[in-house]
């Protein structure tokens, strides 16, 4: 029963380490803001 529960504990650290989505990236982040802005029609620098 200590191994299972060794076992659980170990695979979800491992899968909480894991990559990052895209959109929380500082690159994703600018995209989001960027597209976010044309389809609310918020203020756009031309």
């Amino acid at each position: 029963m200590k191994t299972l529960v060794g076992i659980v504990v170990l695979v979800i650290l491992i899968s909480s380490c894991g990559p990052k989505p895209y959109y929380q990236t500082s690159v994703g982040k600018k995209k989001l803001k960027h597209y976010n802005s044309l389809q609310f029609g918020q203020s756009q620098e031309n």
